[in-house]
Order: structure tokens, then sequence, then C-alpha cells
């Protein structure tokens, strides 16, 4: 016979009326219970979903599910003997009473019958069964006050009739809200609870005495007035459900974040919307006249506010509001986007009744509108800058707000006391410009070399002007055609160097060219002074320098100006090979040296830089010379070398800054050798003020960059000077070059130096000629050999003759400037020379710099791991070798610059040296520098070559040139 499922409500020996579930057979008369049911028999039972939600609901509370839960103790029976009364009362009962409703819940909805089961039996009959009814019964709290007090009864409703149940045996099953068995039918209500039913089984009524009727008036009665349905006699209840808005508050989190919090509010009352309360009451006393006004909450019309504000933008953050993607900004950022949202729906939000209101802040914040207004003019050498903002009512010059941006204070009072939040994205637009804008007025002044700052901010400035800027930095899009009298041909990235560099001209901004050693930086800027070189009228009548009265330069009544020469300051070891460069590209430029004794400070030096179109000098000789030149004005200075001046306190840098130009350019392999600062010097010597002064660089700019490595503050940096600084390495104009290029430094002697050498240079002389008289020429080739390689010697550096470690070359010293640039470019470079004591010289200098090398000489007995050191470390960069230990047999593909250090008349052996880094498997360009000392015996055989005289054609082919050499030709040699 088929099982039923029923629920018994029966008496637990601790808990009183509970509910169970069991297994009933049904027999002739009555019904057989098969079993109590536990959650493990579910998997056996073919049970519907309503009817296993009972047995789960059932079996929460039974004995071993409650001491699981409140006890340690595995004997349920110990645990119930045991138990104290008062986790009884405030944790055991109420957990039992809630799953007690949720059943007597579900036998409201399904049909499960329901039965009275007695302990002692095991069989149930059908007056047992419990009627369970499908609605909810109805408590009323009936209140009169008259002279006496107040007094109070309970009517209770069922189905639309009276139920009285006083001295009614009624059974109790839940207590929150409150249901109970009565003549076998279950009445359950909705809110009410047992302890405010149970007074009334006893008591018709309840008496509050006048004495005490205020404090039950604003405690009991108001809160019975809230949550029950009341009838009053002798006072008023007054439903107010119309009177409702809503509050759209801005205020701090836990965590001190601005948040929206919304709010509803009824009457006095504000209720969140999470807060699920219906209904608030108050009461009002007017003499002796109590008066509820009971405020109904219209959850329907909270709905629509709230999905109101989700159009307008905002969503739900755990019962809070915010404008979509703001959960990760900073608290500032969030309390402007919130102040702006506010301003932006400020309309919307009156006429939906939402009133805005600020709490929990020390400040009174701005909702009004921002809008900045900017109008930029040009004049010849500054941007006007006039900008004003307004916030709703207000206008504020923008100049006043320069404070704030300067130092990232995004808070700015206003007139009416109101706190306005500025916008992020002024700081990030004007944080730059503002340091290096000066004020005029209600004006900003920023000056023009400063235009990279004002590209997205081109209201009010004339396009075709900031185009014609543009173009400093398009050079390939704006060519400039090249002089033509140019006696050289230019590579593309030459010409775009020129262009360049004339473009800057073109708009009085100082630039630097800074590309790789070999590139033909003096080129290119030889081909601009000879495009700019003016059609000078005859005012000087013959050349100052060979004038001895001042008078005679001139001619008469001539006031007429003419442009001054250019004046180009470089190390002393640069001068001659300057005056080549000028004489071979330039001829048609006057030149003037103006170094050393003969400079003829005497003359009137304004006639030479009127004469001149070029002035070569020193800057030992600017430094010494700085009175005499500063008061003259020269067409252009040019800085060669230009980290010369890289120390900003130094004499050097003072002197140069200080010099009276109308164009300034300087050119440099490396602007920036050990800091940022060497940039920062240059920079400012050529356009003043362009990276600020020197406290601001460091603090916007070195400190971030060299510490942190902070890349917003490198591209800022690059921002600032692209337009002024050009760069060209030689792997990106790779596809120029010819796969090798030579060329020549000459190299000036020191002046002991050049004693020396004059010195010995006589005497060797005069020896040779005695040794030629005595034994003749063939005779005498070893000795003039002997000569001849000492005077190489002290071409190179004295020591190597002398020994005296105090002593200076010139050579040496270019040879060395040349080599610091390379390293700073990271290149490598091959080093040649005849004699192993000039590369004994170079390695103690290079090892004082503390930078790798490898060297081989005859004595070097490890060659592979050296050549191997060399080629696979990539900071090593520096190899020394003699001629004769590397002439065949090398691979030093890594290299790309040969430096031939003592050139001699036999090449062979030189371009084996080349060869060992240009031969096959080398893929990039190589750049050959062979040093010469000038007034030296280098420099006449290189004449020699040059001329390919047949002297030279001795020298060249033959192994022992001194076989076919005269006599009269040795002479000429040591002339």
């Amino acid at each position: 016979m088929a099982l039923e499922l029923i629920i018994g409500l029966t008496e637990h020996r601790t808990f009183g009326n509970i509910f169970q579930a069991f297994l009933i057979e049904k027999r002739v008369s009555f019904y057989s219970i098969a079993k109590l049911v536990k959650l493990h028999d579910l998997p056996e039972l073919k049970l519907n979903q309503h009817q296993e939600e009972l047995v789960r609901l059932c079996n929460q509370y039974s004995d071993e599910a409650l001491v699981k839960k409140f006890s340690k103790q595995k004997e349920s029976g110990k645990f119930f003997q045991e138990m104290d009364h008062t986790l009884f009362q405030d944790h055991i009962s109420p957990y039992i009473d809630q799953y007690m409703r949720q059943i007597a819940l579900l036998l409201m909805q399904q049909k499960t019958r329901l039965f009275f089961k007695q302990v002692k039996y095991s069989n149930l009959y059908d007056e047992d069964r419990i009627e369970v009814p499908e609605t909810f019964s109805l408590a009323t709290f009936c209140f009169e006050r008259n002279d006496e007090g107040t007094r109070y009864s309970l009517a209770i409703e069922h189905e639309g009739k009276p139920l009285n149940i006083r001295n009614k045996n009624l059974a109790i099953v839940t207590s929150q809200p409150c249901s109970f068995v009565w003549q076998n039918k279950m009445f359950l209500f909705r809110h009410i609870s047992a302890k405010k039913l149970l007074p009334f089984l006893d008591k018709e009524f309840i008496q509050i005495p006048k004495a005490v009727e205020d404090k039950y008036f604003e405690t009991f009665i108001l809160n019975t007035v809230k949550n029950y349905p009341v009838k009053a006699s002798g006072f008023t209840i007054e439903n107010c459900d119309s009177h409702k808005s809503m509050l759209l508050s801005m205020e701090p989190n836990l965590q001190m974040e601005p948040v929206f919090v919304p709010r509803f509010k009824y009457g006095e009352a504000e209720y969140l919307p999470n807060n699920k309360s219906t209904v608030f009451v108050n009461l009002q006393k007017q003499g002796d006249n109590y008066h509820f006004k009971k405020y109904r909450r219209d959850f329907d019309w909270e709905t629509q506010q709230l999905q109101f504000l989700e159009q307008l933008g905002l969503e739900e953050k755990t019962g809070t509001l915010l404008p979509k993607g703001l959960d990760l900004l900073d608290q500032t950022d969030r309390l402007f986007e919130l102040l702006k949202w506010i301003g932006k729906h400020k309309q919307e939000l009156h006429e939906a009744g939402i009133d805005i209101q600020q709490n929990q802040f020390e400040k009174r914040y701005s909702t009004a509108t921002q809008d900045l207004d900017v109008e930029i003019k040009t004049s010849e050498d500054w941007f006007d800058i006039y900008a004003k903002v307004r916030f709703g009512d207000f206008e504020i010059p923008f100049i006043k707000l320069k404070r704030n941006i300067l130092n990232g204070i995004r808070e700015f009072e206003l007139p009416n006391g109101e706190v306005a939040i500025l916008p992020k994205e002024w700081f990030a637009e004007y944080e730059d410009l503002l340091p290096f804008a000066k004020q005029e007025g209600q004006a900003l002044k920023l000056r023009k070399y400063h235009y990279q700052l004002l590209k997205k901010r081109l209201k009010g400035i004339d396009k075709t002007f900031f185009q014609r800027l543009e173009k400093i930095g398009q050079t390939a899009a704006h060519p400039v055609a090249l002089p033509s009298n140019i006696q050289a041909t230019l590579r593309s990235y030459q010409e775009e160097g020129f262009s360049w560099m004339y473009h800057l001209y073109e708009h009085q901004f100082g630039g630097c060219l800074a590309d790789d050693m070999g590139l033909g930086k003096t080129l290119q800027t030889l081909t601009l002074l000879l495009k700019l070189k003016r059609m000078k009228r005859q005012i000087l009548v013959t050349d100052p320098t060979e004038s001895k009265e001042q008078g005679e330069l001139f001619e008469e009544n001539s006031d007429e100006q003419t442009q001054p020469a250019a004046l180009i300051v470089m190390p002393t070891s640069l001068i001659h090979n300057w005056e080549n460069e000028i004489k071979k590209f330039v001829p048609s430029m006057k030149a003037y040296k103006y170094v050393g004794v003969q400079r003829k400070k005497a003359l009137n030096l304004k006639g030479i830089i009127s004469y001149y179109d070029i002035i070569l000098t020193t800057y030992g000789t600017v430094r010494n010379d700085y009175e005499l030149l500063k008061e003259h004005e020269f067409f252009y200075l040019i800085l060669d070398e230009s980290q010369n001046i890289k120390n900003s306190g130094s004499k050097t840098y003072q002197t140069i800054t200080k010099l009276n130009a109308k164009h300034r350019l300087v050119l440099t392999g490396t602007p920036i050798e050990n800091s940022l600062s060497d940039l920062w010097s240059q920079i400012n010597f050529l356009n003043k003020g362009l990276l600020g002064n020197q406290a601001y660089f460091k603090r916007e700019f070195i400190t971030p960059i060299e510490k942190k490595n902070d890349p917003e503050k490198q591209e800022k940096l690059k921002t600032l000077i692209r337009p002024f600084v050009l760069r060209r390495t030689k792997e990106e104009v790779a596809r120029d070059l010819p796969p090798l290029t030579e060329q020549i430094r000459y190299c000036g002697m020191s002046k002991e130096q050049h004693k020396s050498y004059e010195r010995e240079k006589s005497i060797i002389r005069n020896s040779i000629l005695q040794n030629i008289e005595k034994e003749g020429m063939e005779k005498s080739a070893i000795v003039i050999l002997q000569g001849l390689t000492k005077l190489r010697q002290l071409a190179n550096h004295p020591s190597m003759v002398q020994g005296n470690e105090q002593a200076e070359s010139g050579k040496f010293d270019e040879i060395f400037r040349s080599l610091k640039n390379l390293m700073a470019e990271k290149h490598k470079v091959l080093i040649f020379s005849s004699f192993v004591s000039h590369l004994e010289l170079l390695k103690e200098k290079i090892e004082s710099e503390k930078w790798k090398y490898s060297i081989l000489t005859g004595r070097t007995t490890k060659r592979e791991k050296v050549i191997r050191a060399f080629q696979e470390d990539p900071e090593n960069r520096i190899f020394l070798i003699s001629l004769k230990a590397g002439g065949v047999g090398l691979n030093l593909t890594s290299a790309d610059y040969v430096f031939i250090i003592d050139p001699w008349w036999n090449p062979a052996a030189e371009n084996q040296a080349i060869n060992r880094a240009h031969r096959i498997g080398q893929d990039k360009k190589v750049f050959v520098y062979r040093f010469i000392t000038e007034a030296s015996i280098e420099e006449k055989i290189q004449l020699l070559k040059e001329r390919k005289s047949s002297l030279a054609e001795k020298f060249v082919n033959s192994n022992n040139p001194f076989q076919a050499i005269t006599q009269k030709e040795i002479i000429n040699l040591l002339s």
C-alpha cells in the first residue's frame, strides 16, 4: 500500500510544539506511522519539491542538528539536560521558530496534511487532522482614551469573522510572527508576535493609567501604530502617504571616499534604499491631544527614482551611487566627477524632485559648471595668452589659478566661499606651460621657442604662423635650396640637417646639431653660413689685420651696417680642421683665426668682425678675452664640442653665455656626458629659459628621470627639446653613407710641444746633413730614419722621447676627445699605432676613465682570448693594436671606427689595419680617422701624398724610400 508524507505537530520534551515529517500508511479506520523521515531517507523516497523542502526544514532542528550547531558534546541527552536557559531563550528557540514559520507557510501553499501527533502513540486518526487555512488572520489593536486613562484590547478576525481567544486553550506553534492551533485549525498572522497576543487569553483589555500615559504613547502605542492595524478613540491617526521626497547626499563613506547616498524622505523620516521598513510614525502632542502622523513607504515610486538616476549614469555600489567608472579613482578625482555630474544634471534632478545635499564635509563644494576660455595672440618673440575661467556666475582670470596648477592644488576658493575642484585636465594641459609663462597684467606671455607647449591649444593662434614653426620638425618635407657655390655634395641627411638649421635661423631659435662623430656636422654648419652670407657692401677697404691705422680701415662717412662675422668656438685641437674644411668646402668665405699671440688684440676687433665671414677661436681664448669680445655682436655664435660648457658654474659657461650674437648654434656628438644637467647648460645657452631655471630642471626632470626612470618626464623633456636638437646616429643614416668613410684630423701642437719639436728638428736637420756630407746618402739612411722617427714621436707626444709624464700633446688631447665622444655614443673603435709606447700612453688614460679595453702588441701571448674579449663583450669598446702585431690575421667586425694615430708614408700597413674592421661580414658603416699633427713631418708627408708628386710616389710605392731620395728633398721635408 502507498505511503503518504504528512507533517505531525508533536510535543518535544524540551521545546514544546514542533513539526516533524512522517510517512503514514492508510488502514481501515486509522493511519499507521511507518517512520520518522530523516534527510538520508530522501534518495529512496519519491517526493515532490515541496515535500522534500518540508523534510529538510524539519531536520534543521532535529536533536542531532541542534547538538551539532550549538554544542561540542556528542550526546544529545546530556546536552538538553545541561542546556543553559539563556542559550535556549536567546538562540535555540528563535532558531527553531524560524524554520517552524517556513514550514507553516509551506503548508498554507500546498496540500501536505497536518496532524496532531501524540508522542506515545504511533497511530493517527482523521480527528487528529489540523486544518491549514489559505489566508492570514488579522489582529487589530483597539485603543480607547478617556479622562481616566487609556485602555486597549485586541480584536482578531479570520476570513472576515471575529475570533475570540479569551479563555481558550490555544496551542502556540510559532512566536514571531505568531501562529496557533485551536479546535483543529491553525491560525497564522503576518506580523503580530505571540507575546502581544498572550495577555488577552485571560484579559479583555489592558488599562494604562493617566500618570504613565505620555510614556506609553511615546513608546508602546507609537510602535503599535507603526507596525499593526489600530483603531483609535480619544486621539487621532493621520495617514500621510503623499508627503514624500528624495535626497541625494554627497558624503564620505567609511573609507573617506566621496559617494552619493540616496535617501527617501517621508515627513521627518529618512530611509536608505536597503532599509526594509515600510512605515514611519511621528507623534505630535498639542496640549492634551495626541496626534499620530503615519507615513507608508511607496516602494514603486522609490524604484522609479532609482531607475531615473541610473538613466543619468549612476550605478549602485554597496548601498551608494557613483557615476560609472569612478570606483578606481582617488578621492579628489572622484569628488570632482561627482560635482561635475551634479552640475551637468542639476536641472533634471530639480524637475524630478531630487534634492542635492552635501554632508559631513568641512567645506562647501561648488557644483557650478566650469568653462575655460583661452585666446592666444602672437607677437614678434612671444605668445600672449589671455584666459578666463567661469565657475557658474563667477569669472576668474586664469592667472589666479597658476599657484594651484603648479603646486597640484585642485581646490580653489570662490568669492562666495564655496570651493571648486579644478579639472585634472587643466593640470595636464597647463602645468607644463605655466612654469615658463611670464605674467603681464591679466595675461601670460610665453616665448616662441615654447611653441611645442601650445600644440593642443590652437585657439586664437595664427595657423599660418604655427605651420611655419612646424617646418622645424619637418625638414624632409620643407627642404631649403643649397647655396650654389658650396664645394661639396651633401648627403640627404646632411641636406636635412642644413634645412633644419635654416628653419631655426628663420625663427631666431638656437639649435643643437648632435649627430654621431663623422657625419659631417662641420660641413652642414658651413653650408648654413654660406647660405646666409650677405652681399656685404665694401665698407672695409682692406683686411684690418694688415692695416696699422684704424682710420684706414673704413671709407669716410660710411655708417652702413654690415653683417658681422660668425664666431665659432672650439677646442684648440679643432682649429686646423675647421680652417681646412672652410678652404675645402666654402673657399669664398673669409675666415680669421683668433687664437694665440697672432690674434692681434691691438687691432680694431670691430674691423675684423666686419671684414671676415667667420672667426675661429677657442674656449680658452674666449675666457681670456671676454672683456674685449663682449663689446661686440656676432652674426652667429657657434660652439663645437659644446659639452665644454656643460658645467653651468664654470667660467667657460659664464663667459660664453654672455657674448652677444643674433643667432646661436652648438655642435656635439655627446650633448649628455654624465648628467641631464649637461643638457640644461647647452640648451640654456641656445634658448635661455627653454628648460626653466636650474632648480626647476633638477626638480622636474633630473631627479625623476635619473633616479626613478620616469617615462612621463622623459617624454615631457623630449617634447620641449625636440624642435631644437637634431641627432642622427650612424646606424640611422647608414643607407646614405658609403661603406668606408675616411677623414683626416689635423691636430695643433701644444706650446711647449711646438718649442721642443722645432728645437729637435733643427738639431736633426743639421745632424742628417752633416752625415750625408760625410757618408753620402745611401749610408745615411739609418740616420735619416732615426731622425724622422724621433720627429714623429715628438709630433705624437713629447713624453715618447723625453719621458716627461707632465708633457702636453695636442694630438693626444684630440685623440682622447674623439675617443670620449665615441664612448658616449657606445661605438667600438680600433686604435692603430706604429709605436707601442704611444699605445701605452693611451692605455694609462683609458684606465683612468675606467673604460674596458683590449690591447694587442708583439708581446701579447693569448691573442685569441684578447680578440674574443673585444668582439664578444659589448662593454669592451676600445682595442689598442700595434700595426706590426695587428696588420694581418685579425677579424674585428664588431668595430665601426678606426683610428690611425700616427700615419706614415706607406699606406699598405694602414690599409691592412683598416681591413681588420672593413671586411666581409661587416654590417656597419666604417669611419676611419687619421690623426696628423700640423706643422710636423706628418703633415709634410700628407701634403706630398695629396699632391701625388714624384717624391710621394717614391715614398708610397717603395719599401726603402731613402734609396731614391735626394739631399734637396730631405731638406724640404725638414724645412
